[in-house]
């Protein structure tokens, strides 16, 4: 199977509106968000990069 550069858009867009919750999420207070957003700022760091090759 193959993944499409649209396939990478959506997985970008999902993730990034995902951030937005859980980084709002972390100003209310938990560790348990502020953790979940670092681990997707680290997955959409990877994504773009493999997406601009």
């Amino acid at each position: 199977m193959e993944i499409k550069k649209s396939d990478y858009d959506k997985v970008i867009c999902y993730l990034s509106g995902a951030l937005l919750l859980y980084d709002a999420l972390a100003v209310i207070g938990g560790q348990k968000a502020r953790c979940r957003a670092h681990m997707i700022r680290q997955l959409l760091a990877k994504l773009r990069a493999i997406d601009k090759q």
